[in-house]
């Protein structure tokens, strides 16, 4: 206990006398600096303005941010997207015709010309339909020459039956005749009212006979015009034959698949041997002659772009390479309104998303060493430059 109570070091709080000036004071006892005690709590107090600071300007930046981005990035001269591509207008070649591959005649990745035969369909069926139309037609021809056949020989019964009517005519002329004299006879006493009465009879039996040749022709002339709706639908026969001819030989030519624009094919999907239907894809083209880019920009970039300015376009596969293009067409909506299950923004909680609208920009005097070389489907940065046009001499 008394170990511990020595050991105790006892606070003298009287006033010391001041030393002696040749006189050196112990180490232990030099006096500190008075600043010494409040450097702590002045640094604590700098580190919490500083926080305050950064959660300060933090909270503005999250604020006027997100409201003025997009008047900031609309600013820009140059608008940039690297959510770009090449795109070329590829051709897709499908079967007309239902039947059995006979060959491919192109092999894949092969360049093509138009014209060229891609690929030929077994033609023995549609040889046959061919002939079958071409006989239908022959048949069709035939039964129009019938027809006025048929009408060469009513003009000639027409004819005949007007012949008819002339003769009952001059005997009932001549019966009236004889009718009008025995009357005069009888009157005065020279003929008998026998004769009188045969003379009657025989004018009225020529009268009926006459109006018996007159209908006969009527009904000649009558069928003369039957014989006329006829041949107007034999005509027509004949078309739909010759229709149908030309249907045949449409389907014998789709046999042969040709390919309709220049280009590259790729990877046939059909093999010789194999029964294809109408509509079965068959090959593509792809026309690299005619590659362009596809650039989805965000709507807020969009405020200066218009068609006709000017852009250059830097290939991932070609690095350090620049091509010149042109704005060539600017969507007519935004790829949200195209998507297969578009966004319904009327349900739920709504999330503010910048959409992206694609512009279609044409490549200009490309290279000849890269003309063959660009694949759709290579990604690309595009800048479009909203103050110059494409014909502009600074582009160049």
């Amino acid at each position: 206990m008394n170990a511990i109570v020595t050991g105790l070091a006892v606070q003298d709080n009287r006033p010391h006398p001041t030393p002696i000036a040749n006189e050196r004071a112990p180490a232990t006892h030099q006096p500190q600096p008075k600043n010494a005690a409040a450097k702590g709590p002045r640094r604590r107090s700098y580190l919490a303005l500083a926080r305050s600071a950064i959660i300060v300007v933090g909270i503005g930046l999250a604020i006027v941010v997100p409201l003025g981005w997009g008047q900031w990035v609309a600013g820009f001269t140059n608008q940039s997207t690297d959510n770009a591509y090449l795109r070329a207008d590829t051709t897709p070649i499908s079967t007309q015709i239902s039947g059995r591959v006979r060959r491919v005649a192109v092999s894949d990745f092969q360049p093509v010309r138009a014209g060229q035969l891609l690929g030929e369909i077994d033609a023995a069926e549609y040889d046959a339909k061919v002939s079958r139309a071409t006989a239908a037609v022959a048949a069709a021809d035939v039964a129009i020459r019938n027809v006025d056949s048929r009408i060469e020989l009513q003009h000639r019964t027409i004819a005949q039956a007007d012949a008819a009517i002339l003769a009952i005519t001059a005997d009932r002329d001549r019966a009236a005749g004889e009718y009008d004299r025995q009357s005069t006879a009888v009157e005065n006493g020279w003929s008998t009212g026998q004769r009188l009465e045969d003379a009657l009879a025989a004018n009225r039996r020529f009268e009926a006979q006459l109006a018996e040749k007159q209908a006969e022709a009527d009904a000649q002339r009558q069928q003369l015009n039957v014989l006329g709706t006829e041949r107007e639908q034999a005509m027509a026969e004949l078309d739909i034959r010759k229709a149908d001819l030309a249907l045949s030989r449409i389907e014998l030519g789709y046999t042969r698949i040709v390919a309709p624009i220049d280009g590259v094919v790729n990877v046939s999907s059909v093999r010789a041997g194999q029964y294809v239907s109408a509509g079965t894809r068959f090959i593509s083209i792809v026309p690299l002659s005619k590659v362009h880019v596809v650039a989805n920009y965000k709507e807020t970039q969009l405020g200066k772009v218009r068609i006709g300015q000017a852009a250059t376009i830097r290939i991932d596969m070609f690095p350090g390479r620049e091509l010149k293009g042109r704005v060539e067409q600017i969507a007519p909506a935004t790829g949200a309104e195209f998507a297969l299950l578009p966004a319904d923004n009327a349900t739920g909680n709504f999330t503010k998303v910048a959409q992206r609208i694609a512009v279609r920009i044409a490549l200009i005097d490309v290279p000849e060493d890269l003309r063959q070389a660009l694949r759709p489907g290579m990604s690309v940065l595009s800048t479009i430059h909203t103050d110059m046009a494409a014909d502009d001499p600074a582009t160049k």
